[in-house]
């Protein structure tokens, strides 16, 4: 009876470890935000209607960059469609407090872009070989400078931005492979 106990005490501990070493082991390397107006980073909204047809807006943006390293020994994510690595952030309580005051929305939330005229984007790779190592980025547009009736929002004053700035870490990075969680990261750790 003893025997029999032991073996399947064994099989299980067995299990469970073969069970955990399956996930990816991925570890947050980097963390750096910052307010940026940049075309090269976020691109450009053409003007198509007006006086000022065929010019460009470039938008502020809250940008983020973030290096992961892929520390375990198997390929983590697949280069195909919600099956590859995929990041986000998800703003605590002050964060998102701060943003609905600041832009009258929460910027973390796509929906809530709706009828903004700007948006938000993101840069990154899917897949990650063990011990290798990736830049991610994601931007949150924040408005333009100049008005126009295609982009609405205009960018908060500079008190604000920083305002913005200073709490974007308030918040965890969730990193997800095929829609499960494998990473959550409280940012205040990376905070300046």
């Amino acid at each position: 009876m003893r025997k029999c106990f032991l073996f399947i005490s064994l099989f299980f501990v067995l299990f469970f470890l073969n069970a955990c070493s399956s996930n990816p082991s991925l570890e947050l390397v980097d963390a750096k935000v910052d307010i940026v107006k940049d075309e090269n980073l976020l691109g450009a909204i053409g003007i198509t209607e007006g006086e000022k047809k065929g010019d460009k807006l470039i938008p502020t943006a809250l940008f983020y960059e973030f290096t992961i390293k892929n520390t375990g020994n198997k390929t983590a994510g697949i280069e195909e469609v919600d099956k590859g690595i995929e990041i986000k952030i998800e703003p605590k309580d002050k964060l998102k407090a701060v943003s609905e005051d600041i832009m009258g929305f929460n910027i973390y939330n796509p929906e809530d872009y709706n009828g903004s005229g700007v948006g938000f984007g993101h840069s990154f790779f899917s897949v990650l070989k063990p011990d290798e190592k990736g830049e991610y980025t994601l931007n949150y547009d924040l408005g333009v400078s100049e008005k126009n009736s295609q982009v609405p929002l205009l960018v908060p004053s500079k008190e604000e931005l920083e305002k913005l700035r200073e709490y974007a870490f308030d918040a965890f990075l969730v990193v997800t492979i095929e829609n499960e969680e494998i990473v959550r990261v409280d940012l205040n750790k990376y905070k300046n």
